[in-house]
């Protein structure tokens, strides 16, 4: 497929994704992934950033609850992505442009599937934005 000119930002934890490039290649967007080493360590910020450099969503991965190597970091993003939620509101974008993926840890089946679900909820969103014009 070739890319449609939509952007996605993926923000994750290092050991909840270790894909590549070539593993999203059914996702038809422009696609800028960036690790960190715990999704704790995400913050509004990033998610924001990310927004405004032209993505259309932002997808923040975390190992699920109770398996951080840092105890507690997924839950940390989990707000964040809340609070970003909030914000983006706030001036007017849907909150789904920003959410919250918990996905086992080193799965990349798991993590690929929920992005590929990730970019269909953003592309009906550009739908329903480009038939309100």
């Amino acid at each position: 497929m070739s890319k449609n000119g939509l952007k996605l930002a993926i923000l994750c934890c290092n050991y909840t994704n270790l894909s590549d490039r070539e593993d999203f290649l059914e996702i038809p967007v422009n696609l800028e992934i960036k690790r960190f080493p715990c999704s704790g360590k995400i913050e509004i910020t990033d998610m924001l950033r990310a927004l405004r450099e032209g993505a259309k969503g932002v997808m923040v991965a975390g190992c699920l609850p109770g398996t951080c190597h840092n105890g507690r970091g997924s839950e940390r993003a989990e707000k964040r992505v809340l609070g970003a939620q909030k914000i983006i509101e706030e001036i007017g974008l849907e909150s789904e442009r920003i959410k919250m993926f918990f996905v086992d840890r080193l799965d990349g089946g798991d993590f690929i599937e929920k992005a590929k679900a990730f970019y269909k909820d953003i592309l009906n969103l550009e739908l329903k934005e480009r038939e309100k014009k």
